[in-house]
């Protein structure tokens, strides 16, 4: 059985499974990690954890609405967008942290022995399997954050209009959560010579883009006419 050990953040990869301590820590350690000079976590966890964060304000907001009777009008949709907004949360927690494993598996990958042809190949099948992996996890947080801009659009209408403010910042963490996994899928897109998984992917992908963008203006336009606020003074057309 392989096993390999992160440095980073004690991240055990044992068959595949997981074992990281980036989310059982305080958020100034994983602020200090991401700051620092280890290669974890990066760009892919933070992804992650900022769809978590729009996830966690979808799931406060709806619960300031679910089972007040001056909202029932908006419970069967709250109620809704709250159970989808919890597993999302939790998934997105997750990749938060295997976007580190997927790394540290590219980086054994790296250190593979290129001394033979024999090795040279293995090396080679080894970094494609890492970097295949790489993408899965960053496009597994944009279908995940593309749903949460779905769901903020419904809440933003079915919501307790004193929460709609925090809607409105879900959105926008749900979009930079998208778009920072979207560039990390294509980084490691344009490394794969599997033709048929990149050319997969990369439609996928460019469907939600735009999919994302309109959907986030929507949950946008939404909130800011139940705040009765000009949308354009924080979000500028241009």
């Amino acid at each position: 059985m392989t096993v390999m050990r992160l440095t980073a953040q004690g991240c055990d990869v044992r068959g595949g499974s997981a074992m990281s301590e980036f989310l059982e820590g305080s958020l100034q350690q994983y602020l200090d990690r991401l700051a620092s000079g280890e290669p974890t976590p990066g760009g892919g966890s933070a992804a992650g954890l900022t769809g978590a964060m729009g996830a966690a304000l979808l799931c406060m907001s709806a619960r300031f609405t679910v089972g007040r009777e001056k909202y029932a009008d908006f419970e069967p949709a709250a109620a809704d967008v709250l159970q989808q907004a919890e597993a999302l949360r939790m998934q997105l927690e997750r990749l938060t942290e295997e976007d580190a494993v997927a790394y540290g598996q590219y980086r054994a990958a790296s250190a593979l022995p290129k001394e033979t042809d024999e090795q040279k190949a293995e090396r080679r099948r080894a970094l494609q399997e890492a970097t295949r992996a790489s993408a899965q996890v960053p496009m597994s947080i944009a279908r995940h954050c593309h749903r949460l801009l779905e769901l903020a659009g419904i809440l933003a209408r079915n919501c307790n209009p004193y929460l709609v403010s925090d809607v409105v910042v879900a959105t926008h963490f749900a979009l930079a959560g998208f778009r920072s996994a979207a560039v990390n899928v294509r980084m490691n897109l344009a490394s794969l010579a599997d033709e048929a998984f990149v050319a997969a992917h990369a439609r996928e992908l460019d469907g939600l883009a735009t999919q994302a963008t309109a959907l986030g203006n929507d949950a946008l336009h939404a909130a800011y006419q139940v705040m009765q606020l000009p949308l354009e003074a924080d979000v500028p057309s241009s």
